[in-house]
């Protein structure tokens, strides 16, 4: 196992994004460090990262941040869906209720990424997630500090073959 997610940010999970406060953060996150640091003088230590959500205000932002630091949580993850509908969204899905994925996250997720990184300032490693199609998408994430990008969506229409074409397609790290 490379590390465990904390997945707080679902919006299909009702109440879910309601424990991305300091408060609930902090409830969950300080008893799961003791759990991962007790476990870690039987062997290896797992890394334990957090999925924030791309809505979160900047006080939102800010506080969970502050409880995942205060827990001594490994990394953070940016981000999941996003419950927002923009009017020149095409499908005629674009009503529906629920997580919102794929290339119109992208905006999204790269501005709360930035924001993460500069707010972290190295303190703690982030992985950058959502809106990732392409090569250039992946980049787009690293130049904005990530240190790991997760692929879900990319994956869905893109195939397995996404990941072969992100390392090979003039991949320059």
């Amino acid at each position: 196992m490379d590390y465990l997610a904390v997945n707080v940010s679902s919006p299909n999970t009702p109440g879910l994004r309601s424990l991305q406060t300091r408060q609930a953060l902090e409830a969950i996150l300080l008893p799961l460090a003791q759990r991962r640091d007790a476990a870690a003088t039987c062997g290896r230590r797992v890394p334990v990262l957090v999925k924030l959500a791309p809505d979160l205000s900047n006080a939102e932002l800010d506080d969970a941040l502050e409880a995942i630091l205060a827990a001594r949580m490994d990394g953070v993850i940016i981000g999941n869906t996003t419950l927002q509908r923009w009017a020149e969204l095409r499908s005629r899905l674009a009503g529906e209720t629920g997580g919102l994925s794929g290339a119109p996250l992208r905006p999204i997720t790269n501005a709360i990424l930035a924001q993460t990184v500069a707010r972290l300032a190295g303190r703690l490693p982030v992985i950058a997630s959502g809106g990732v199609l392409s090569t250039a998408d992946a980049r787009e994430k690293l130049d904005l500090g990530a240190c790991l990008v997760q692929l879900y969506t990319g994956l869905i229409y893109e195939g397995p073959g996404l990941v072969s074409r992100i390392l090979n397609e003039g991949w320059k790290p």
